[in-house]
């Protein structure tokens, strides 16, 4: 993907995966069938990807990547939530899920959060920007 080919239109299209990849996890964490825990990982797995999808499409995207204040913003931004997803993680394997239910789900609910303020920011810096 060139940077000529790359639109506001994709990186928007890439939050409302990544905001559905989200609320999949979100339901996830709610369950406590036996399939949750394959459910889990398949989905941290698509979510980390569509991370780097994001920031790749951002990083080709001249508007974004250009803008002196907003570039190194996001990259703080996503670097803080990569950080907040691998402490989460870390903390809750998805063999360690079981042990303490409730501090997981607290513990899911605040990284969701924080994600749902990242996509809020990079959809609403994007669509101010000139294309």
């Amino acid at each position: 993907m060139t940077s000529a080919m790359t639109s506001r239109a994709q990186i928007l299209t890439e939050i409302d995966a990544i905001t559905a990849v989200a609320a999949r996890l979100a339901a996830i964490a709610g369950r406590s069938d036996a399939q949750r825990k394959q459910d889990l990982v398949a989905a941290r797995r698509e979510l980390a990807m569509r991370i780097m999808t994001v920031m790749t499409i951002g990083e080709a995207y001249r508007p974004l990547r250009d803008h002196p204040t907003l570039y190194p913003e996001l990259r703080q931004r996503v670097n803080a939530m990569r950080a907040a997803i691998a402490d989460h993680q870390a903390r809750w394997s998805a063999v360690a899920i079981d042990s303490d239910d409730a501090a997981y789900i607290a513990s899911s609910a605040a990284v969701q959060a924080m994600g749902r303020d990242l996509m809020g920011w990079i959809r609403s810096s994007v669509t101010s920007l000139p294309e």
